[in-house]
């Protein structure tokens, strides 16, 4: 999930820590950083020289959406702005190339929790499915998980097999049956909503796949889901698949969640897009602070002050979660 490449965007863009705002906070029990912005040649602070860094891409749009009114072309446009700067490519065909083997079965996870409220999921899957299909994946190649009803009719996609592996495989930290569907695809992109979460802290694109693809997740919430979103992303049935993650940020529950209402959405217009589950995450963590600090509400806090499922995913060797060792690039939508 790491990328140690030099990249075009790496390059050239300049890194924004504005997403770092409460990261701190959250993840070490300190105070909320200050508002800063340093180019990539600076970003090793708390990180060691040399040391491997993870690109978020963040894209923004301020008419992207309209409370649940979503704009009918620009997800798909800010996807491509989004693909082309985490990769490098020249277009946006090239980009999935680099991300996908070609003719692969991807699977595209979506949360259902607070999706009608939300109201963005459809126009999110219309998006990624264009684009791939425009990139020479069949629609049939395409299995849209937790999707709004009707999308894969709509969208020519491949439903998923329903139901439970037979086999109980084990994460470590406890075991049970992951999804039948990851039999059927070879390729995952996990699409979560960025949200508030009652007993994690927060949910974004690893809890969307570790307790979205498994028979019992009620099981594995105490201790602020922690080591078990880890231990769960870490299991090969989805580490070796995982290709790429897309938060929708289009609209963000900053409060109360994983539910949602009127009153704890806040429209942002962001898609935010990496390879490291664990930098997105971190990222995302920075948006939803950011978020609370307007509305003048205290970061994201769980007992003890830390959300140790990122701390743990970096240790599993997920990604990165030190902010000086991710680079934040930030791309008008």
């Amino acid at each position: 999930m790491k990328n140690t490449d030099n990249t075009p965007a790496s390059r050239e863009s300049t890194v924004d820590r504005r997403r770092f705002l409460g990261i701190t906070a959250s993840l070490a029990g300190g105070a909320i950083l200050p508002r800063a912005v340093v180019r990539a040649a600076q970003r090793v602070e708390s990180g060691s020289p040399g040391s491997a860094t993870s690109a978020v891409v963040e894209v923004q749009s301020d008419k992207v959406v309209v409370g649940p009114t979503v704009h009918p072309a620009l997800p798909g446009e800010m996807l491509g702005k989004a693909l082309r700067a985490l990769t490098g490519a020249q277009s946006e065909s090239d980009a999935w190339h680099h991300i996908l083997r070609a003719g692969e079965m991807v699977a595209l996870k979506f949360n259902r929790s607070a999706q009608q409220v939300i109201g963005t999921s459809s126009a999110m899957a219309k998006a990624v499915v264009t684009s791939l299909v425009e990139a020479g994946w069949r629609s049939d190649r395409i299995v849209c998980i937790e999707a709004p009803e009707g999308v894969a009719r709509r969208l020519g996609t491949t439903e998923p097999i329903a139901g439970y592996q037979h086999t109980i495989s084990d994460f470590g930290s406890g075991s049970d049956q992951f999804a039948a569907v990851l039999n059927q695809v070879t390729a995952l992109i996990s699409i979560p909503y960025l949200k508030t979460h009652r007993m994690a802290g927060l949910t974004c694109t690893m809890k969307n796949l570790s307790h979205g693809l498994v028979k019992h997740p009620a099981r594995f919430h105490r201790d602020g889901c922690a080591p078990f979103i880890a231990d769960i992303v870490a299991h090969p049935q989805i580490r070796d698949k995982l290709r790429l993650c897309l938060v929708d940020a289009l609209r963000v529950v900053y409060a109360d969640g994983p539910e949602a209402t009127a009153e704890t959405i806040s429209d942002e217009g962001v898609l935010l897009v990496s390879q490291d589950p664990v930098a997105i995450d971190t990222v995302g963590l920075g948006l939803v602070n950011d978020i609370r600090k307007r509305k003048q509400l205290a970061p994201v806090q769980l007992p003890g002050g830390k959300l140790n499922y990122l701390t743990l995913g970096a240790r599993r060797g997920l990604g990165v979660s030190t902010p000086y060792n991710i680079d934040l690039v930030r791309v008008a939508g």
